[in-house]
């Protein structure tokens, strides 16, 4: 009689919609290419929810072996599962894995009812466990584990796996039967393995190493079943997407594909920093067919030292500049992403980076991450942690973009909050000033306005926002500071009270969001108060009265708002072309020219929430609550044209 043989990797629910296990999924499709697990064990289904822990384990029947694949979000719920298997089935073999899993034997040491660990890329080790459990292979011959022997605990070797071989859980029907649960099913695409950089605070797996290739004929293949099987949305988790020719190719599958089926209908990845052209081509063809979300233009951070200290090198400023202007060209919208908390960035170096992102031209969309101490990374490590003087808050997790979840066992965060370089407090301001400069000008509230005033008043972006930030603390501008006093005691409450940091808000949807969008939401659902306070600090740099008036109706008119589609507005300036030239990193003169500007977009956004989900969470890196980025549409009529 066959043994059965559980995996588990559990999650949240997003609305109606879950990935797909894959992690999982590709131990399985592997293990159960080898005749004599077929022979000896049976795959029960793959459990992927994140269910009342009773509840999933009264589903299970007489495990032999189970395996738990760990990450933030469900370290400690498995944990609690599988201790309390452990009571039920004492003689059932427990293994963990996956990117949570310290690189040592403390989980061994800690945690009695678990068996073995797993170390690194799984397949080839869960494959040995399950011959070992049967007796036909010894624990020590296999390589990336350790395991318990008597009471003795044994580590084995670390290698590095080079096979790029790997058997498909999709081709395989490993996810066959998880179709039919009701949900909306997302996938994971897997191209390559490795990673040729060596970033501190990244645990992606291989990183340093050779990249593997997965056969292409694999890949077109998935991409396939992805299609028949209506899957919408698609995230490719190879560390470097463009780092290869061929994953044009790739890309030009999926158009393919999305053009003559519908589906994947979107598509995530991350890019390679230093490939400029295959990006680029990339990024443009997604975008022509509507598939992309855009391009990473990633920095983490502009401080030398912190740099150094993470082992990162950036492109040049002179080239990120060039990069953007390419990609406004041809209408392809950018993104850059921050890390704030690094080991040697200090307050005053996170604000002005911030600020010279800006400055080099990135309108359309920054994010700020929060530092996560990954235990697999090299920053991670004691000597790391001492050295720094990194601080560290563990938290429980609740994601974003997701119903806030009943008091429940998931996991935890552990965010950087200080360094010998950066205090807690320092942290809590460096994060409140990177919300308020997002939500005013990535979010679009004032960009134009701060647009206008660098360009014709000499100052900086820095100054710019660094005035006003301290306006809003200083109590010059009340609904602005009352929002981000309540953004101030969250970040203090998470720090010192055991808060968390999402916002929940019903007028917003059923769902958590990130404070920055909090913000923003929270601003735009107070539209005409907030702009009465945002004309009060204009006024620092437009004295005319009539033309403030009319600089902010056009900055009132580029934000899209719901419930307020396709808007017609006269003005006596160009203000359409002065600030497209802008955008498109030029310096421009603004005429006095009589015109009619009208705001269109595709988006049907009848009120907030719905507002907030399409807009802001599915949208935000595409620019999409501006008029300025396409596919809305700003047009001009003027009035000395015929």
């Amino acid at each position: 009689m066959r043994k059965n043989v559980y995996l588990l990797q559990p999650s949240c629910l997003y609305g109606n919609n879950y990935y797909l296990p894959y992690a999982i999924g590709m131990l399985a499709a592997y293990a159960f290419s080898n005749d004599q697990i077929k022979r000896n064990y049976c795959l029960q289904k793959l459990i992927y929810r994140m269910d009342d822990i009773d509840e999933t384990i009264a589903r299970m029947e007489d495990p032999a072996v189970v395996g738990f694949s760990n990450y933030m979000w469900n370290y400690e719920y498995n944990l609690v599962l599988a201790e309390k298997l452990k009571a039920k089935y004492p003689d059932c073999l427990i293994a963990f894995g996956g990117h949570h899993l310290p690189n040592n034997t403390e989980y061994l040491e800690k945690y009695r009812f678990i068996d073995v660990l797993s170390f690194g890329k799984g397949e080839e080790s869960f494959e040995g466990i399950l011959l070992s459990a049967l007796g036909l292979r010894q624990f020590s011959d296999v390589q990336n584990i350790a395991y318990r022997d008597g009471s003795r605990i044994v580590e084995t070797p670390k290698s590095r796996i080079t096979l790029s071989e790997y058997p498909s859980p999709y081709l395989m029907g490993v996810f066959d039967d998880l179709l039919d649960d009701g949900y909306v099913f997302s996938c994971v695409l897997e191209t390559n393995r490795g990673c040729p950089f060596r970033c501190a605070y990244c645990d992606w797996g291989e990183i340093n190493t050779k990249v593997r290739l997965f056969p292409l004929e694999r890949v077109f293949a998935e991409l396939e079943w992805m299609s028949r099987n209506k899957i919408d949305f698609v995230y490719c988790v190879d560390a470097n997407f463009g780092l290869f020719e061929r994953d044009l190719k790739i890309a030009e599958k999926l158009v393919e594909l999305k053009e003559t089926t519908g589906y994947p209908n979107r598509l995530q990845v991350s890019y390679a920093k230093n490939e400029f052209d295959t990006t680029f081509k990339i990024s443009v063809l997604l975008q022509q067919h509507g598939i992309g979300k855009g391009a990473t233009l990633s920095l983490q951070s502009l401080s030398p030292q912190a740099l150094k200290n993470i082992s990162r090198s950036n492109i040049s400023l002179e080239q990120y500049r060039s990069q953007l202007k390419k990609y406004r060209e041809a209408s392809v919208p950018t993104y850059t992403e921050l890390i704030l908390g690094l080991p040697g960035e200090t307050l005053a170096s996170f604000e002005e980076g911030l600020c010279r992102v800006i400055e080099s031209g990135q309108h359309n969309s920054v994010t700020v991450y929060n530092f996560e101490l990954l235990p697999g990374s090299e920053m991670a490590r004691p000597e790391k942690l001492a050295g720094f003087g990194i601080k560290t808050v563990s938290k429980e997790l609740f994601q974003y973009h997701c119903k806030p979840m009943e008091k429940t066992v998931s996991g935890f965060s552990n965010i950087v909050v200080g360094t010998n370089t950066m205090t807690t407090d320092e942290w809590i301001e460096a994060s409140l000033f990177g919300i308020f400069v997002q939500v005013m000008h990535h979010f679009g509230l004032t960009q134009c306005v701060a647009m206008f005033a660098v360009n014709e008043c000499g100052v900086t972006y820095y100054d710019f926002y660094q005035s006003f930030y301290n306006g809003v603390k200083n109590g010059g501008y009340p609904l602005m500071k009352a929002v981000m006093e309540q953004i101030r005691l969250l970040y203090h409450d998470f720090v010192y009270c055991g808060g968390g940091l999402t916002c929940f808000d019903e007028k917003f949807g059923e769902i958590t969001y990130p404070p920055e969008e909090a913000v923003f939401l929270t601003w735009l659902d107070r539209f005409d108060e907030f702009y009465d306070e945002v004309r009060r600090f204009s006024k620092g740099y437009v004295k005319d009265e009539d033309f403030l008036n009319q600089l902010l109706r056009y900055q009132k008119a580029v934000i899209l708002r719901p419930g307020v589609n396709n808007v017609v507005y006269p003005f006596a300036y160009d203000f359409y072309s002065y600030f497209d030239s802008v955008l498109r990193l030029e310096h421009p003169a603004l005429r006095r020219r009589k015109n009619t500007c009208s705001f269109s977009t595709p988006f049907a956004t009848g009120d907030l929430p719905d507002y907030a989900r399409q807009i802001i969470w599915y949208g935000r890196r595409n620019g999409r609550m501006l008029y300025s980025s396409k596919p809305n549409l700003i047009t001009v009529q003027y009035d000395d044209e015929p």
